[in-house]
């Protein structure tokens, strides 16, 4: 068996390697560096070239030899300080970005619309959620235009914005360039995908909900008249979860099967209900009672998708081969989703199974 989704990986991490897969024609890097706090070093004026050029630890940009850039302008812009009870980064990916996170929202969404595939929807709310996060607690942004060499001619299609933290900086750098292709391992995007669907699925300041996913393999004849006997028959389980029998109970660690249309079933009202628990972490949803989009703008629906796709893939061979058989316990997700609990949902492919446990 093998695990994906336990890697400590940071949002920004894992969102870089989503932009890769979901905007392509792209290429991100996300820089941290370190500058004097704004109690030592006030930025009423913007910093000079050379002073950007440390803080934002230029020129080092992107991979490959042409991947230096060199500060030749720069603007400033304040950022107002968020709300206590402001969700900044989700706030941004419903495209509702705080007041402090709307120029660079603004920055970034207009940058990506002027590409010749412009931006769908899971583009924008990917974006947004980077925009959020990048003005997180930030007291300063910078828009620098930068050249590929000394004196050469500034690139007016690039856009490359420094934020300004307490002591640290993190400088944000998009080009419309072909990029490296995104790591295709499965577990490295599982787990970057999880990432970001626990900072959406808080259960408090502390605590998310987790995904983990463990990939198996089988030898068992499947194609016969009757494939759930023959799997009950020769699985020998995880260790821990077992197929029901009829002596079970609900109450029982044991996974229940799901036919293909019950399968359908809760999968859609699993995402429906993670959209509402992510709209709850915010009070802007407050007095808004209209039935979200799925996916729509939902950023949390477009992971749940990946997700799914994702795992689909690798136990069957294909996005478009469904699972032969399915079984579940606690599915649709929902008491899970407030941290009461635990679910579990196994797929099974000819040769593979995915055993997906989803705790709070």
């Amino acid at each position: 068996m093998t695990e994906a989704g336990r890697r400590h990986i940071n949002p920004i991490e894992a969102v870089e390697h989503l932009f890769a897969l979901w905007l392509p024609r792209w290429r991100l890097a996300v820089i941290g560096g370190e500058a004097p706090a704004s109690y030592e070093e006030d930025w009423t004026t913007a910093p000079s070239l050379a002073e950007v050029s440390d803080y934002g630890r230029f020129p080092l940009t992107f991979a490959g030899l042409d991947g230096r850039r060199y500060p030749v302008a720069v603007e400033r812009f304040g950022i107002e300080a968020p709300d206590e009870t402001s969700a900044g980064p989700l706030h941004a990916s419903w495209g509702r970005p705080d007041a402090g996170a709307e120029q660079a929202y603004a920055f970034l969404v207009e940058a990506l619309e002027s590409g010749p595939d412009g931006l769908d929807r899971r583009g924008r709310a990917l974006a947004g959620y980077l925009a959020g996060c990048l003005a997180a607690d930030g007291t300063d942004l910078l828009r620098v235009t930068v050249a590929a060499r000394p004196g050469a001619p500034a690139l007016d299609d690039e856009l490359h914005l420094l934020v300004r933290s307490g002591k640290t900086t993190t400088r944000l750098a998009l080009a419309p360039l072909p990029a490296a292709s995104a790591n295709e391992e499965t577990e490295y995007r599982i787990a970057c995908v999880t990432t970001l669907l626990g900072e959406f699925l808080r259960i408090n300041n502390v605590d998310a909900v987790t995904f983990d996913v463990t990939f198996g393999t089988h030898d068992i004849d499947l194609n016969v008249a009757d494939p759930d006997a023959a799997f009950r028959a020769g699985w020998a389980g995880d260790g821990h979860w077992l197929i029901a029998e009829d002596s079970d109970d609900e109450t029982d660690d044991v996974l229940w099967a799901l036919d293909a249309a019950s399968l359908r079933a809760a999968l859609t009202q699993s995402e429906q209900n993670m959209i509402e628990a992510s709209r709850a972490q915010s009070l802007i949803w407050e007095f808004d009672f209209t039935t979200p989009e799925a996916p729509g703008d939902e950023l949390v629906s477009w992971l749940a998708r990946e997700l799914l796709t994702t795992i689909v893939t690798k136990t069957t061979g294909s996005s478009q081969t469904p699972p032969l058989l399915a079984y579940a316990k606690n599915f649709p997700l929902e008491s899970v989703l407030a941290g009461e609990g635990d679910s579990c949902l196994l797929l099974v492919g000819a040769q593979r199974t995915a055993l997906v446990h989803i705790s709070g």
